[in-house]
């Protein structure tokens, strides 16, 4: 006898199905979605971090190579006088042959004569010989070292513009015309190398202050000094993740896009992350490196 078969009649989704589960992928996108934030600034944080450490030992290694002078945040440099052979720029252009950017650096390379009339080459070094930062090649340059990811204020094809500053109570100028001298490593840091900053993170681009325009090649990378006027003291502390392009804030302090604190290279070639809970005074404690300073526990 034959059976009949019966064909269940397939079933699709009801619209109220389908809505309940668009609501619970919805739902677990917005819980995960702050974890993955976490995750990506832990490893933009982490890149900056390594950026700062490869300036802190190249900015060691540089002192080193040069009788223990530390590089000015502009001027000459290794001699305090017009030399030929001497490079002419900010201290991330004076330590370029130590962070992997030896070709950089001898790109720069502009031929000086003297006795040409009227003379040729770079005045600010007696027309002699220089490494020069009025050369294009440098100030058309993009060194990743120098970028850190979370920096949304540089532009993607922008050349010359850092994400770093140098601390102007240990980075000194070096010119004829103001002439301050050169610290020296380690004895210009006599609170302890571990105790100062030596770089920091400052924004490419803020919207007041002195050296808003963060132009590494030159001394735009300068924070806290008090040779150019900058804030000092308790009005050095550092700007937290300010908003805007150029950002709120002043080009004269430090500058960062975390969230919750800023990165620092310290004089011993370490890294540490401080947090927004800092106070002002252990922040300007860490800048000076000879003020017999002591770090408070919030450092």
């Amino acid at each position: 006898m034959l059976h009949s078969r019966i064909n269940p009649q397939r079933r699709g989704f009801t619209l109220i199905e389908l809505l309940v589960v668009i609501a619970i992928i919805a739902i677990l996108i917005g819980l995960l979605l702050p974890a993955v934030q976490k995750v990506r600034e832990a490893a933009a944080r982490m890149d900056c971090s390594n950026n700062l450490k490869q300036l802190s030992l190249g900015t060691i290694n540089c002192a080193d190579t040069n009788q223990g002078k530390l590089p000015p945040s502009i001027g000459l440099y290794p001699s305090t006088i017009p030399s030929s052979g001497n490079g002419n720029g900010g201290v991330f252009m004076h330590i370029l042959p130590f962070i992997e950017q030896d070709n950089l650096y001898k790109s720069t390379f502009w031929a000086g004569n003297p006795s040409a009339t009227p003379p040729t080459g770079d005045n600010r070094n007696g027309y002699l010989n220089t490494y020069s930062l009025w050369t294009p090649t440098i100030q058309a340059s993009r060194v990743k070292t120098l970028i850190c990811p979370t920096d949304g204020t540089m532009n993607a094809t922008e050349g010359g513009r850092a994400s770093y500053g140098a601390n102007g109570q240990l980075f000194r100028h070096n010119y004829r015309w103001g002439n301050v001298g050169l610290s020296t490593y380690p004895s210009s840091l006599a609170d302890g190398t571990s105790n100062t900053i030596m770089y920091t993170e400052k924004l490419a681009h803020c919207n007041s202050g002195n050296y808003r325009d963060n132009f590494w090649p030159d001394w735009g990378p300068l924070v806290s000094s008090s040779d150019n006027g900058m804030p000092t003291g308790n009005a050095a502390i550092f700007q937290s993740n300010p908003p805007g392009n150029p950002a709120v804030c002043d080009g004269g302090r430090a500058s960062s896009r975390h969230t919750s604190g800023i990165n620092v290279g310290l004089g011993d070639g370490s890294v540490r992350f401080v947090s927004t809970g800092v106070s002002p005074a252990t922040w300007w404690a860490a800048m000076t490196p000879a003020a017999g300073d002591i770090l408070s526990s919030n450092w």
